[in-house]
């Protein structure tokens, strides 16, 4: 345990789990029904629980000592790494990702009875989410998305990406789980214009909900279609099962692009295309709800079936945003007197 971890309050704990006990719990609780990019974000976290409070990796030793304590010990634990994490100035979302990681963890034990304690007295931090949901602008959006090269294979696969983070406002998660399966390609449809009758491409595309493995079908316009038909035709051969977009790069190639290549992917483009502020792909997704709610002259059904949002408030907010009621509001009671 690190030094600067008080422990005169801890008297000795109980026997910790056996080795295999914690190892056979460890490996269980990482396959639980649980999306593969959060399995991922909960081993980071209890990772990183383990670095900070014991200055050690995971392991089943160090599990079965954690499991082990008894519930004062257990909650000073955990509020106690939440101030470091608080100290070390991380968002009020990753603390409480990281403690959802351990709560989870600790409530999978309780319930196979090999955990006395819970971790129901740590709470979290407020959050104060959608604050700022104006994003970039349509044509900030246009210069990031014209710069990917569609003649190569990178380039074909950030387009494809960066379509779906617009069109569909997608969350990287969930473009990072998309296999190649949860893409179909419908063949082309006729659609008449005012001067014609035009074929396009019709796709559909199967996502998961990142925290409930919710399966989604959702929609795609013709332009996102084509993009990722392209990018697998360019891509070459590739089973149903594999991912939908994969890495490029040497070390990692043909393996899953992850949610971090993603927020590379977006900061490199928006950085080469000018834009002032620092834009992530939900800033994106952001822009892409903002802009269809002006496109639809304040649509807010359609929005929330682009968005996929359960919560009406949460798209209210975005409304207001866009509207700026709350600065005319104030403007109106300045003038009064």
């Amino acid at each position: 345990m690190r030094q600067d971890l008080p422990t005169q309050i801890f008297p000795n704990p109980p026997s910790p789990l056996e080795s295999g006990e914690a190892q056979k719990l460890w490996s269980e609780f990482l396959q639980l029904n649980i999306s593969p990019n959060t399995q991922h974000t909960y081993a980071k976290a209890i990772a990183d629980f383990y670095q900070r409070i014991y200055n050690c990796s995971v392991s089943p030793q160090a599990l079965g000592r954690f499991l082990a304590l008894a519930q004062n010990e257990a909650v000073y634990q955990v509020c106690y790494y939440r101030s470091l994490l608080i100290a070390a100035k991380l968002a009020p979302s990753t603390i409480n990702t990281r403690l959802s990681a351990l709560k989870s963890l600790v409530k999978y034990a309780h319930q196979l009875g090999q955990c006395s304690f819970n971790l129901s007295d740590v709470t979290g931090l407020k959050v104060d989410g959608y604050r700022d949901t104006t994003g970039i602008a349509p044509q900030g959006f246009h210069d990031i998305i014209s710069l990917p090269d569609r003649a190569t294979v990178k380039g074909s696969r950030d387009y494809a990406i960066l379509r779906l983070l617009w069109d569909n406002a997608l969350k990287r998660g969930e473009i990072s789980n998309l296999n190649v399966e949860d893409f179909v390609s419908l063949g082309k449809a006729s659609a008449a214009s005012e001067s014609s009758i035009q074929e396009h491409l019709v796709g559909k595309l199967t996502i998961v909900d990142n925290r409930k493995i919710q399966h989604s079908l959702i929609a795609l316009a013709p332009a996102t279609t084509s993009a990722i038909v392209d990018w697998l035709a360019l891509r070459g051969n590739c089973q149903p099962s594999d991912p939908l977009f994969v890495s490029l790069d040497r070390r990692s190639k043909g393996h899953r692009l992850d949610g971090s290549s993603i927020y590379r992917l977006v900061r490199k483009f928006s950085e080469s295309a000018g834009i002032d502020t620092v834009v992530s792909p939900h800033q994106i997704r952001h822009s892409a709800i903002t802009a269809y709610l002006d496109a639809s002259e304040g649509n807010v059904r359609g929005a929330q079936g682009l968005s996929r949002l359960t919560n009406p408030n949460i798209l209210s907010r975005y409304e207001d945003n866009r509207q700026q009621y709350q600065e005319q509001a104030s403007h109106i009671l300045a003038d009064l007197v």
